[in-house]
């Protein structure tokens, strides 16, 4: 129990009221109370509730203010749930305070000492006990927070190694993976998507193409364009990728093995692998469609040169329609700047080998 590790004694106590209330403080330092304060005047009794932060307000019917204006006074300093508790000393006969004031607990005089260091104790050892348990809460929260953060990085870096997986056989370099995330991700934020949504598909996207591990080298890595038996091979990736990734109940995953299996169809339902139409496509698969083709286009492969982003642009605008969903085609127009930006960021500078081991030396 926190209470079981509570000195009440160690309590801030702040007298507010008149000449009356010196015999409450010879009270409390009699029984061992240590930090105890008195303010007569309002002024003083703010300075006093700022600079010594009481746990204990012992309020005066005698004070120069009345209850209703120690209530907002303290309004103003701190917020009213962080209210320490206000016990009220009424001289007046039978008197009850207002409700709506700070007060939690009152007393009548004349006042019976025993009874008075009782609730004076009650009242500490409740607020006392409140915040402990205030700031064992938002230690737990904290470390909570941490560990989701460490566990969300964790998974990142798993799924990033998924996508440099796939990148690593195919090309000279795993930017494309990285590039690919970025304008996924400027593009779903120029549709309207909301923050959190837009980066889960920065992480998920790049994995793409993982079904790629599946393919053999001899057709993955052929110099030349691919024949008959072998495009019907290559195709075969999207459904790798997808059985690979759908195996996981993680969100960024499941994301992933959504576009594995689109970003191949077609607007127009010439794709591949099940020839979906329009907006029967995953609209994640439709969006990376856009990205994945312009990026490749203007990347050097082992089967053709880069094409000039010049070239690569005219070609996605002759594909709205046909490949692609018109309006992400407009949006990737109107998005160019960034598309831009994040090519340069993200250009082509390492080799695979030293991409990797930058990557797990962090």
């Amino acid at each position: 129990m926190i209470d079981d590790f509570l000195d009440v004694t160690d309590a801030n106590v702040l007298l507010i009221g008149s000449e009356q209330l010196g015999g409450i403080f010879d009270l409390l330092k009699a029984n061992n109370y240590q930090n105890v304060q008195c303010a007569d005047f309002v002024k003083k009794a703010i300075e006093l509730y700022q600079t010594s932060l009481p746990d204990l307000i012992v309020f005066s019917s005698l004070a120069p203010l009345e209850l209703s204006e120690l209530t907002n006074k303290l309004s103003e300093v701190i917020p009213s749930i962080n209210f320490p508790p206000v016990f009220f000393i009424s001289y007046q006969e039978n008197h009850i305070p207002s409700v709506g004031t700070v007060v939690k607990d009152f007393i009548n005089s004349p006042i019976n000492e025993n009874e008075f260091l009782f609730r004076v104790h009650q009242l500490l050892t409740s607020y006392l006990s409140s915040q402990e348990l205030h700031k064992y809460n938002q230690t737990i929260l904290k470390t909570v927070e941490t560990r989701n953060q460490e566990l969300m990085e964790s998974q990142t870096e798993i799924i990033e190694c998924l996508g440099y997986a796939a990148e690593f056989r195919d090309s000279e370099t795993g930017m494309h993976t990285i590039r690919v995330g970025h304008y996924t991700q400027c593009l779903a934020k120029a549709m309207g998507m909301n923050d959190r949504e837009a980066e889960s598909l920065l992480y998920s996207a790049p994995m793409h193409d993982v079904g790629k591990i599946g393919i053999s080298d001899k057709i993955l890595l052929k110099p030349g364009r691919l024949e008959g038996d072998e495009w019907i091979i290559m195709m075969q990736h999207t459904l790798i990728g997808e059985k690979i990734l759908s195996r996981s109940k993680n969100k960024l995953l499941q994301q992933a093995a959504i576009i594995a299996l689109n970003h191949h169809e077609k607007w127009d339902g010439s794709g591949y692998p099940n020839g979906l139409a329009e907006n029967d496509i995953h609209l994640y698969g439709r969006i990376v469609a856009i990205v994945d083709v312009f990026d490749a286009l203007t990347m050097e492969r082992p089967y053709k040169q880069a094409w000039s982003v010049d070239s690569a642009v005219e070609l996605i605008n002759s594909e709205s329609g046909k490949h692609f969903d018109p309006s992400l085609v407009e949006l990737f127009n109107k998005s160019l700047d960034e598309i831009f930006e994040i090519k340069q960021l993200y250009a082509d500078k390492d080799k695979p080998s030293e991409l990797l081991s930058e990557y797990l030396s962090h």
